[in-house]
This record gives structure tokens, sequence and C-alpha cells, in this order.
């Protein structure tokens, strides 16, 4: 403990001024998509607005969730780390794995003399190191797929059928089932995966049949706490 009290001060300082850089970051790459649609007519401005309003009441959940496991990221790194590192990346769970796995390779076990400033500075260079992957990925395919994206849209000019939108809802499902497939391993994940699909699949279909924008957005909440108190009840039933 007395190496994160001591590090962590200057944690902060470098903390804050990353942080400022990703909401900057953030803004710059919200004009630019906001102009490249203006400019290619990828969305309209009702579905923009569906979009911003579903992305941002479907991150309240995983916001709770990522906060239940950055406290025990605050016990083992530090808050300084945990604001930073969560702010960047937004994974805790990965973030955690990551500390304890470079804490581990030399044999150092967190909250014990042997966590010296070094081990930390090694552990937060893990972490790091093990998310390059993120931006380095973001570098090699963005511009590739914004071209893509550009010579495929759909205009009224071209009467060119797009197969960007095809793209984007395959990505989103490999996406989904990716990270599905290591949750659906016992009975009450399997439940709650299919409680969640079906009380999803039927807020769509409602919302769409009463035209009622609204509550789809609030479809993927509502499909998560339907999910979370059926695999709750089966865990009841088994237990």
């Amino acid at each position: 403990m007395d190496t994160i009290k001591t590090m962590n001060g200057t944690v902060w300082m470098f903390a804050a001024i990353l942080i400022a850089m990703v909401i900057i970051q953030a803004l710059l790459y919200l004009k630019l998509a906001m102009s490249f649609n203006r400019k290619h007519g990828v969305l309209t401005s009702a579905e923009v607005k569906q979009a911003a309003k579903t992305g941002a009441i479907a991150a309240i959940g995983p916001g709770f969730s990522n906060m239940t496991v950055a406290v025990a990221l605050c016990a083992m790194m530090g808050s300084g780390v945990a604001f930073m590192r969560c702010g960047v990346i937004g994974a805790p769970s990965w973030e955690l794995m990551m500390a304890d796995a470079s804490a581990k390779a030399v044999g150092v076990e967190f909250n014990t003399p042997e966590f010296t400033p070094a081990i930390f500075t090694l552990c937060l260079f893990g972490m790091a190191l093990m998310s390059a992957g993120y931006f380095i990925a973001c570098l090699a395919a963005l511009k590739p797929l914004d071209v893509v994206v550009t010579k495929n849209v759909d205009t009224q000019e071209t009467k060119k059928r797009s197969f960007a939108p095809y793209m984007s809802d395959a990505a989103m499902m490999g996406l989904t089932v990716y990270m599905l497939i290591d949750y659906v391993k016992t009975k009450p994940s399997i439940i709650a995966a299919v409680v969640s699909a079906l009380v999803m699949y039927g807020i769509m279909q409602f919302a769409r049949k009463i035209k009622n924008g609204t509550l789809e957005s609030f479809g993927m909440a509502i499909a998560m706490i339907s999910a979370m108190i059926a695999g709750q009840i089966v865990t009841g039933m088994m237990g």
C-alpha cells in the first residue's frame, strides 16, 4: 500500500493529461464523423439522433459493471491508474488481469512488501503494452475502411447499392457472438442469453409497430436487466 500511496499522486498528473487528450480526441472524431455523414449521407438525421440516444442508454449497464471491477483495480494499483486505464480503454477486467499477470511474472503479489515502485511501473507498462493492439488495429484498418465506405455508399446520383450496412451488421453480430461465447457455458448463462435475445426482439418489434423510438432506445437496457433477473432466478433454483 505504501508503494501505491507514493506513486498515486504522480500517476494522477499523467492521468489528467491523458484523459483530457482522450476527451479532445473523442470530440474530434465526432466532428469528423458528422462531417463525413453530411457529405456522404450514410445516415439520416433521425438515425443519427436515434443512434446517439441508444448508445447513451446502452452504456449505463456496462458502466456500472465496469465500476464494480474498477474498485478492485483501485485497491491493487491505486485510483490514478484505475482512472487512467479505464478512461482510455474502458475494460477494467482486462486491465486487472494484465496487472496481475505482470506482477506474477516476476513472482510478486499485490499488497506485499515486495511490491515496490519498480514492480508498480512494470505492471503499468504491462497494462499499456497489452492494450497497444487496439491502437495498432485502428491505425491499420480505419483508413482503408473509410475508403471502402466512401466508394460504396448509396447516393441518389449513382443509385449504387452499398454493402457497408451489411458489413457493419456482420461485424456487430460477430462481436456479439465473440463476447457471448465465454459466458454461455453454464445453464444460468444460457438462460440469461436466451431471455435477453427474446426480450430485445420483442421490444424492437413492439416499438416499431407503435413507432416509438424512445422505447426502442431502452431495448438493450431492459434486455440486460431481464437477463440478469432470469440468470439469478435460475441460479437460485439450481442452488
